[in-house]
């Protein structure tokens, strides 16, 4: 089994409006990413109290590639233990944020401001 992560990024700068005074664009081919070679998956819900913090299982995946995670609330990310933090807010209107990375991952603690709910997936291989 292997779990395909597909990335398309189509970046499209002008001068005006009707995009027709184009200073840069991808072309499809080179704005996608295709990844065949992780084995495993590990995802969840949680629920965090307000000022609360958790750290989410990585499960069976000693090599961790990547996340996802979806808030219902607005929260602040700490990855591999470092000391910097990623704040997620919700766009105006919005009744969820999410938060993706891809890199090695070893840890990953979601501290909530308000009570939320929250899903998450990480991908990886099960030996380093």
């Amino acid at each position: 089994m292997a779990i395909r992560i597909k990335h398309k990024v189509n970046v499209k700068i002008a001068n005006d409006t009707d995009m027709k005074d184009k200073l840069f664009e991808f072309d499809d081919t080179l704005a996608e990413v295709v990844i065949d070679t992780f084995q495993r998956q590990n995802s969840g819900k949680f629920h965090i109290a307000a000022e609360g913090v958790e750290d989410l299982p990585m499960g069976d995946i000693t090599a961790t590639k990547g996340v996802v995670i979806k808030f219902d609330q607005d929260c602040t990310i700490k990855i591999n233990g470092g000391t910097d933090v990623f704040s997620v807010e919700k766009a105006e209107g919005k009744t969820f944020a999410r938060f993706f990375m891809e890199g090695t991952i070893t840890a990953i603690e979601v501290t909530a401001i308000l009570e939320l709910e929250g899903v998450f997936c990480t991908w990886g291989d099960p030996t380093a």
